[in-house]
């Protein structure tokens, strides 16, 4: 069964198409390494949610929350599960330079 999410597809991908906008080269080179076709990961911590996940590296997750309206990093240990709720409202270009360094 697919896990159901308040934020339509279609949404996340005007969000990411307008962030990458943003992104300098170097930043784009990465992205373009680590971005994934966006799924849908479960989180159990402070908040019981789902969120798209759109990029991974090493064992860090990007992922959009809709609920801050901004991307976070998390760690995880098991594939579709967010160990770890972030409320940051970072842009991309925050969380690759964060990923990068």
């Amino acid at each position: 069964m697919e896990k159901s999410i308040a934020f339509p597809k279609k949404d996340l991908m005007i969000e990411l198409f307008l962030a990458e906008q943003n992104l300098d080269h170097s930043q784009e080179l990465f992205w373009n390494k680590i971005k994934t076709n966006p799924q849908v990961w479960k989180c159990n911590d402070v908040i019981e949610d789902n969120f798209w996940v759109v990029a991974g590296h090493e064992n860090h997750i990007v992922w959009y929350n809709d609920i801050v309206e901004g991307f976070n990093i998390s760690k995880f240990k098991i594939e579709g599960k967010i160990l770890e709720y972030c409320g940051s409202k970072l842009e991309l270009t925050d969380v690759l330079n964060e990923l990068m360094h």
